[in-house]
């Protein structure tokens, strides 16, 4: 019996993906292979003859239909890089973009050179915790609070904490946006779900079927969680502070005038990657 070496899985998956519409097969097969193995990614490139044991080739072939079924790979390895720190996931937490690090340069930006200031950070629907914990990374003096409803996003969260070394400094707790805090925070971020229920259907299907409903949804505009946080967050934001908000395609407007009617002024807007306007941040003159 003959078994295949990496440069024919590698060929395998790819020539299946690339069946399949998948962009980037190449690469994707790069990492689907090195993520089922345990290995780093290099190691396929450079050990094109090493050859799966039996146990290992059944790895390759569970995962190889998992992804072609549309399951994302940060899904089936149970973590994602985000602001070059590892996370865990599971199926309460959202999977975390790259377009969401917008937050953290945003915030940064407005921080500047104050890094070494004790700022109090607070985290709405904090999810896999992906938000507050690089802030916690960057601001070294920092202390923060996560809030989430879900309490089995909140064990991941704290569970990410420890992993990136900033669990002494957050703190996470069920609840339902700001309900209930009574402490003032410096600095306010939050990525809400703001999908309309309308769209749900246009949604690719690694996000539709395997992010939870829960941190996708916001209502029929998709704007019900940003009216929450208009009218919680004066009361959580110190005189000084900022809140830094994700938005979807095409919201700014919307959101800035919920905003703007509690006494809210725009800091700043700034867009991700390809140019989509993808947060605001906030301060109370």
């Amino acid at each position: 019996m003959l078994y295949m070496n990496l440069k024919d899985w590698r060929q395998k998956i790819e020539e299946a993906l690339t069946e399949a519409g998948f962009d980037n097969a190449a690469l994707e097969a790069k990492w689907l292979l090195a993520a089922a193995l345990n290995r780093d990614p290099s190691f396929v490139t450079l050990e094109p003859l090493y050859t799966p044991a039996p146990g290992e080739e059944s790895i390759l072939d569970d995962w190889l239909k998992r992804r072609l079924q549309g399951e994302p790979l940060s899904r089936m390895r149970g973590y994602r890089e985000f602001w070059s720190l590892p996370f865990h996931l599971n199926e309460h937490t959202l999977d975390p973009r790259p377009d969401t690090e917008i937050i953290i340069e945003g915030v940064l930006k407005w921080v500047g050179s104050r890094k070494d200031r004790p700022w109090r950070i607070l985290d709405l629907g904090t999810g896999s915790g992906c938000l507050l914990i690089s802030l916690l990374h960057e601001l070294k003096e920092a202390r923060g609070v996560g809030i989430d409803i879900n309490e089995k996003a909140l064990s991941i969260a704290h569970e990410n904490a420890i992993l990136n070394h900033v669990n002494a400094r957050a703190t996470f707790c069920q609840g339902n946006w700001g309900k209930g805090i009574q402490e003032k925070f410096d600095i306010i971020v939050s990525n809400p779900p703001y999908i309309s229920l309308q769209d749900q259907y246009t949604l690719e299907k690694g996000v539709r079927d395997y992010d939870p409903p829960l941190a996708l949804f916001g209502g029929e505009d998709g704007l019900d969680c940003y009216r929450i946080l208009a009218h919680d967050t004066p009361l959580l934001l110190s005189s000084q502070g900022i809140a830094v908000l994700e938005i979807g395609i095409d919201q700014r407007r919307a959101v800035e005038a919920l905003f703007h009617e509690k006494g809210f002024q725009t800091v700043f807007v700034m867009k991700d990657l390809a140019g989509i306007e993808r947060a605001i941040g906030f301060t109370l003159p």
